[in-house]
């Protein structure tokens, strides 16, 4: 290669460097934005005062406010001052990164972070004492309960001053989590996409007679592969009579032939959760009886997901789903009536929806008990997971599961005698199917549609040879 050619070749792997470079800086400069104007609106949202957190406790709303995800830090935020955005981290410590790694100090503090000043977190209690002088209005986590209970001596001593308020910041902050901006989104997307992807890898090799950690494995293994931080929370894998079991997770048994296998799973990306569950036949044919139950519970999920826009009412979502239940109970005779408060209650005993983001079950609100509940706002995320979990258990505990509900002895005698015979005939069979919803400014989007739900499509899937061969 002449000298010329060898010259331009340097150069332009120069310029790839420097604008590779550039563009990581600017993205963690982007993310960093994000951050301080997360600090910023809630700086506004306080009536002066100072705020104070640690990420010991409330860890996901401190993650959320600084972007730093150490276990031993606090933050104060204290508006109208110069110094604004106070940071305690552990400083930088040549033997503990022989043992642990590189951790973020002070200057990471206030070069990366944005902190306006940081200190070591040992000092914490010394530096606070000086920052809440004069302040009358305190905002601190009511779950940190060593955290008040050292600050009330510290604003009693004679250097401060008896405050007027104490207020949890989290009223404010988990209105601020419950619309996701496009960043959030956008790691959400990921989440449900490497979920989807890992239930559709798993559906190619589950076969009877795999232990359920081994179904757990194959899920958890493509979390990481395709760049999850693992798990967002335990997974549930119910095979056989454990489908009925809501939050099962110890996933010891072995899966048998003809039946289902329920697995409620989410992967972790970038922090944020995402939280699906499918449930499929072990030997890749839903038998009859599993299909009438799952045909249920699918036209359930896909009624109340068809209503999701802006201005619909959280609670809605929940009642239209019921309300399609409540019709196919009937039909299978798991019900004597429709229009009754509690006869489905036995079967589906929850509510099919939940907020989800940092947390899988996210903070927000509900709103008011009025019948619609929270307005539904544009890029709001959340989950609908309609289910039937048929235990011949039920029945005989069926007095305590709806003693509230004002069912007297004989209407609960009678019902039971009525259904018993579907009881045993649906006996052991649990189905939940679960999707991660975002709401648009015109309506809705399935974030989680890449794992296929549809009878034909899981059957079909799991004809398809898996990425494991050597699973046995």
């Amino acid at each position: 290669m002449g000298k010329v050619k060898l010259r331009w070749l340097l150069v332009i792997i120069f310029i790839l460097f420097t604008v590779f470079v550039w563009a990581k800086q600017e993205a963690q400069d982007s993310d960093h934005d994000v951050f301080a104007r997360r600090r910023q609106q809630l700086m506004e949202k306080m009536d002066g005062g100072i705020a104070i957190f640690r990420s010991t406790e409330d860890t996901s709303d401190f993650y959320y406010l600084t972007g730093l995800d150490e276990p031993n830090a606090a933050i104060l935020l204290i508006p109208g001052e110069e110094e604004k955005y106070i940071m305690f981290i552990q400083p930088t410590n040549p033997m503990r990164e022989l043992w642990t790694g590189e951790h973020p100090g002070l200057e990471e503090a206030e070069r990366v972070f944005g902190a306006d000043k940081a200190y070591p977190v040992n000092e914490f209690d010394k530096v606070l004492s000086r920052y809440l002088r004069g302040k009358s209005r305190i905002y601190l986590s009511f779950n940190d309960k060593e955290l008040y209970d050292k600050i009330i001596p510290m604003v009693r001593s004679p250097y401060g001053s008896e405050p007027k308020q104490i207020i949890d910041p989290r009223l404010y902050i988990h209105e601020m989590r419950l619309v996701k901006d496009e960043k959030e989104i956008e790691l959400m997307r990921k989440a449900a996409d490497i979920t989807s992807d890992a239930l559709i890898e798993v559906m190619k090799a589950v076969k009877p007679g795999m232990n359920e950690y081994e179904i757990q494995a194959i899920i958890e293994y493509f979390f990481r592969k395709n760049g999850a931080q693992g798990p967002g929370f335990p997974s549930i894998i119910g095979s056989g009579p454990n489908a009925t079991v809501l939050h099962y997770d110890a996933n010891n048994r072995q899966s048998q032939d003809r039946e289902l296998v329920l697995m409620d799973v989410g992967a972790e990306y970038g922090h944020y959760k995402s939280d699906i569950t499918r449930t499929i036949p072990v030997n890749g044919r839903f038998t009859r009886r599993q299909r009438e139950i799952y045909e249920v519970v699918l036209q359930a999920q896909k009624e109340a997901i068809k209503i999701a826009a802006p201005g619909v009412g959280i609670y809605e979502i929940n009642t239209r789903g019921v309300e399609v239940i409540k019709e196919g109970l009937l039909k299978l005779g798991l019900i004597t009536d429709k229009d009754s408060q509690w006869q489905h209650r036995p079967w589906l005993m929850y509510n099919i929806s939940h907020w989800v983001g940092l947390d899988v079950h996210d903070v927000g609100g509900r709103g008011p008990d009025d019948g619609k509940g929270r307005r539904l706002e544009p890029g709001m995320v959340f989950t609908v997971e309609p289910g039937l979990y048929i235990r011949k258990e039920t029945l005989e505990n069926l007095p305590g599961m709806v003693g509230r509900s004002g069912a007297e002895k004989e209407e609960l005698e009678d019902f039971i005698s009525k259904v018993r015979p579907a009881v045993e005939k649906y006996a052991n069979i649990g189905v939940r199917i679960e999707d991660d919803i975002l709401i648009t400014a015109t309506g809705y989007e399935v974030i989680s549609s890449r794992a296929p739900k549809e009878i034909d499509a899981i059957e079909k899937l799991m004809r398809g040879k898996s990425y494991l061969k050597k699973v046995k």
